[in-house]
């Protein structure tokens, strides 16, 4: 198995993989740095990215303000037993209830944030962002404007 540069360009069938995981990354609207388990320029390049962790200590602490992307996102709520976690997820003032296993389908340009409501342990949510293979856009903080009225990009690195 290669540990070797996971940036280096390889053959069309050569293996790569992605040590020291996950990296985390400044993101706007989110409370700490946010965990990337893969991000677009990860494993020569990829259409999607995905961020999150485990999600037991967080009940009751939402982890971000309302923001939006301007790509489609997908939450993934997994925990070890069916109905072992639960976020109560807004989007555009909509509230919606995701019991694990199960999915969410955020549309670009939606204002959003979720609660964790219950995880037992071993339960996480995963942001899947779906960039197709360009380099990400900026997340918008919802509310947030420059001086000129222009919305206020995420400080990610690029």
């Amino acid at each position: 198995m290669s540990t070797g540069d996971p940036t280096t360009p390889a053959g069309p069938r050569t293996p790569l993989v992605q040590q020291g995981l996950p990296v985390f990354q400044e993101v706007a609207g989110h409370f700490a740095a946010t965990p990337f388990l893969l991000t677009h320029d990860m494993l020569g390049g990829l259409d999607f990215e995905v961020a999150g962790g485990p999600i037991s200590d967080k009940v009751g602490k939402p982890v971000a303000a309302p923001h939006t992307h301007e790509m489609p996102e997908v939450y993934l709520l997994l925990s070890p037993e069916p109905g072992g976690a639960v976020i109560d997820v807004v989007a555009d003032d909509v509230s919606y209830e995701v019991t694990s296993p199960g999915a969410m389908l955020i549309p670009a340009g939606t204002v959003h944030h979720f609660v964790t409501k219950r995880a037992e342990p071993g339960s996480f949510c995963l942001g899947l962002l779906l960039t197709g293979g360009r380099d990400r856009p900026g997340a918008q903080v919802s509310g947030e404007r420059t001086d000129d009225g222009a919305p206020v990009p995420d400080g990610r690195p690029r």
